[in-house]
Parts: structure tokens; sequence; C-alpha cells
């Protein structure tokens, strides 16, 4: 009987912290080298592939997407170290982030001022509701919005 180098995918799985249906994903996206195979057709991971999974989970705490680390190591694969394309796209995470954060800040803005004027028609919760200031086929305070 041959002794096998390397980990079964349940084994790597604990290694790394990355469930097995996940492994299996990135070696679909090629992210992840084919595993080799025992002859009972288990697959068998090795050092490089464990490796390759922690630059995963590490690229992904800098915001990368599946694609975008695809990418990194396509160039590192080419010969190239990928550290200026990574820059390029951090700053465009940053960037991203920073319009969605102003559009947040935008909307919760916009939402203080509805709720405020929603209180104070609204002050007297034991009030029943004027048709008058409701007006509307379903909640007027939503239909007369612009």
């Amino acid at each position: 009987m041959t002794e096998r180098k390397g980990w079964l995918i349940g084994e790597l799985s604990d290694r790394v912290g990355v469930s097995a249906h996940t492994i299996r994903y990135y070696e679909r996206l090629r992210l992840l080298e084919p595993s080799k195979r025992t002859e009972s057709g288990y697959r068998i991971y090795s050092e490089e592939n464990e490796e390759r999974l922690r630059f995963i989970q590490k690229a992904k705490r800098f915001g990368l997407s599946l694609d975008e680390i695809k990418q990194l190591i396509t160039i590192r694969t080419k010969g190239t170290p990928p550290c200026a394309s990574l820059k390029i796209m951090v700053k465009q995470h940053l960037d991203d982030l920073d319009h969605k954060i102003e559009e947040m800040v935008s909307l919760r803005r916009e939402l203080a001022s509805r709720y405020e004027e929603i209180d104070r028609l609204l002050s007297d919760s034991s009030t029943p509701t004027s048709e008058e200031i409701f007006r509307g086929k379903i909640c007027g305070l939503i239909e007369s919005i612009d």
C-alpha cells in the first residue's frame, strides 16, 4: 500500500477552515489547482493547495472578489508580482465604499426627515388617524411623496 502525501478534502477543510464544498467550488473556478487523486479516486491536496486557500481567505479580507483574486493569481503565475494590481483593486474598493457611504448618509438624512414628519402627524398613537391627513389608496404618507 502506498502512503499518500497530502490531505483528503475533509482534512484540508479542517486545517484551513473552509468547507469541502467551497474547496471544490474554487477548483471549478480554477482558483485552486486540480487535486491529485488516489487510486480509489479520492482527492489529495498538497501544501501548495493549503497555501493557496489561505491566500484566498486573506485576499477576501481585502474586499476582493473571487474574480479579482483569480486575476492576481494569474498575474503571479505569469511571473509578475501582482502587488501593483492589488493596489489598484483596493483603491477602487475604497472609492466604491466611499460612494456607498455617501449614499447611505444621504438616505439616512432623508429617512430621518420623513420619520420626523410621520412622528409629527402621528404624535398621539391613541388617536385614530384622520382620512383627511392620510389620503391615499394604501398609505397617503407614502403616496404623497414626490
